[in-house]
């Protein structure tokens, strides 16, 4: 018995049934194509609105120090005379001039140390051989050295209890010779209860201190000892008080004094402090840059042509073209995707009026007018509207504000006004945007379009795209679905043909047997 499954390929009726079937599945196919190209799209629109957002992202990140009252308190110091006295910030300077006099720099002390004579050993890493393992105390502590020590493993013994005994122990290669050498100068070298006075390594019985010093030029043991010099403190005076160095590194009123020689009665050196112009103004006009080239990337996307009769690629359609052209197919169909968003223009709009807008205060003693707004500052938009509101630098204008009004541009970037609501910003109030710096409208208002953006193409599944994709895919498993009985339904009428077609011409073969074997 036949089954419905069981499908006949013209077998009967000479016809191409599969390419027949193909042909009508194609017909049917045309709406699930839609779907899948729509969904296609989608993602497509998804992916640029995240390029946006990223857009955005790069220029909040370009400018949040903006609004920030430190970045305008960056300050840079000069040293009359840096081969005396050299500085740098280590913090907040609160004067703006520093008088260095009467310097003495801080002097070191030096360590007590004791070369011993030459060893007779051939090397470093030579044994001190049979019969000649010894003992010794270094400050009190034992160290034990047998025959297969040798000057290297010596010395690690001797280093293992440097910080019980305060002294460490070098090789020099070219003496070949050993040397002890004191931590400090506080710490002495006492070497005692020597089993071998006439060791291979050479070690004498004796002290090496701050007041004694039992190795002197010419001393039957061949050693050279050197007692420590006690460092001395150092004395400076900063602005008529005077200051006790430890080093010749002072860290005083947020900066950090290098003193390099001696600056002796009735000389000075003057350290100034100044705005550091040079980074505040590259601070602003890497913000300028990061705005001018996202709202001219953005803009480009809002005026992107649309091309219709480039619908997305189907992956059957693929296989029959080359590489390039799916690369230049598909850049026609991504385009215009963002034409026209009401979010990017939107976005756009109110970042323009963000940064045009002044800035005011509810004490209007405390906001300079002549300093309320970019323009006075030498920041403003491009004449040429076809630039789309790009901003531009008069360099000189910004400079002279930076050095002569560093307080009042700091204020129209980074004065913030708080409502005292948690929930309120520059961007959803409107008396913390009238009385905040521009630095908090923009960091508010670019962090308004991202949340924006991300309901519309967020990850979240509560995403407007992310629904309408899920929509989508309900739709294409519907349609293959569907389409999958109604390729079913058209191989069993094919079959029920064949079927019948076959039977038809077992009949008429029976028929014509029958009728030739009468006659």
């Amino acid at each position: 018995m036949i089954t419905n499954n069981l499908r006949f390929s013209g077998l009967a009726s000479g016809i191409d049934t599969e390419s027949l079937v193909k042909k009508l599945m194609d017909a049917e196919k045309v709406q699930l194509n839609k779907v899948i190209q729509n969904k296609t799209k989608t993602e497509w629109k998804v992916d640029a609105y995240r390029e946006a957002n990223t857009k955005f992202l790069d220029l909040r990140t370009s400018m949040e120090t903006l609004r920030l009252e430190s970045t305008f308190t960056k300050s840079k110091l000069t040293s009359s005379d840096s081969s005396k006295v050299d500085v740098t910030v280590s913090g907040l300077p609160s004067r703006s001039e520093y008088i260095i006099t009467d310097v003495k720099p801080y002097q070191p002390g030096t360590p007590s140390s004791v070369k011993f004579a030459a060893t007779s050993l051939a090397s470093e890493t030579s044994e001190l051989g049979a019969g000649n393992g010894f003992q010794f105390t270094l400050n009190g502590e034992t160290i034990d050295l047998n025959a297969q020590d040798s000057i290297r493993s010596s010395i690690t013994k001797i280093n293992a209890l440097a910080d019980k005994t305060g002294v460490t122990a070098s090789y020099s290669s070219g003496d070949q010779a050993i040397v002890f050498t004191s931590k400090d100068a506080a710490a002495n070298i006492n070497i005692a209860n020597l089993s071998n006075s006439t060791n291979v390594l050479k070690l004498a019985a004796g002290t090496v201190s701050e007041t004694q010093n039992d190795f002197p030029t010419g001393n039957p043991s061949g050693a050279s000892g050197n007692s420590a010099v006690k460092a001395i403190d150092g004395e400076v005076t900063i602005n008529g008080t005077n200051l006790t160095l430890k080093n010749n590194q002072l860290n005083y009123d947020g900066i950090t004094f290098t003193i390099k020689s001696e600056i002796p009665a009735g000389s000075q050196v003057t350290i100034t402090k100044k705005t550091d112009v040079d980074a505040i103004f590259d601070n602003i006009k890497g913000f300028v840059d990061k705005y001018n080239e996202t709202i001219q990337t953005l803009h480009d996307k809002l005026g992107e042509k649309r091309y219709k009769d480039f619908a997305p690629l189907l992956d059957d359609q693929k296989t029959d073209m080359k590489e390039k052209e799916i690369e230049l197919w598909e850049g026609k169909a991504k385009s215009g995707l963002l034409q026209s968003d009401r979010i990017i223009s939107s976005a756009l709009d109110k970042l323009r009026t963000t940064i045009y807008s002044k800035v005011n205060d509810i004490d209007a003693t405390k906001m300079n007018t002549q300093f309320d707004s970019l323009s006075e500052i030498g920041i403003t938009a491009s004449s040429n509207y076809k630039e789309n509101g790009k901003l531009e630098i008069n360099e000189t204008k910004l400079r002279e504000a930076l050095e002569n009004n560093s307080e009042e541009v700091s204020l129209l970037f980074s004065k913030k006004y708080d409502t005292t609501k948690s929930t309120n910003n520059t961007a959803n109030n409107k008396a913390e945007f009238a009385n905040s710096g521009i630095g908090w409208r923009l960091y508010d208002q670019l962090n308004e379009t991202m949340k924006e953006i991300s309901k519309t193409a967020g990850t979240s599944n509560d995403a407007v795209l992310s629904k309408s994709l899920s929509q989508l895919d309900t739709q294409i498993d519907s349609w293959q679905k569907r389409l999958e009985a109604k390729e079913n339904y058209y191989w069993k009428q094919f079959t029920a043909m064949e079927q019948a077609i076959q039977k038809s011409n077992s009949q008429s073969g029976w028929l014509t047997q029958q009728m030739g074997g009468g006659m």
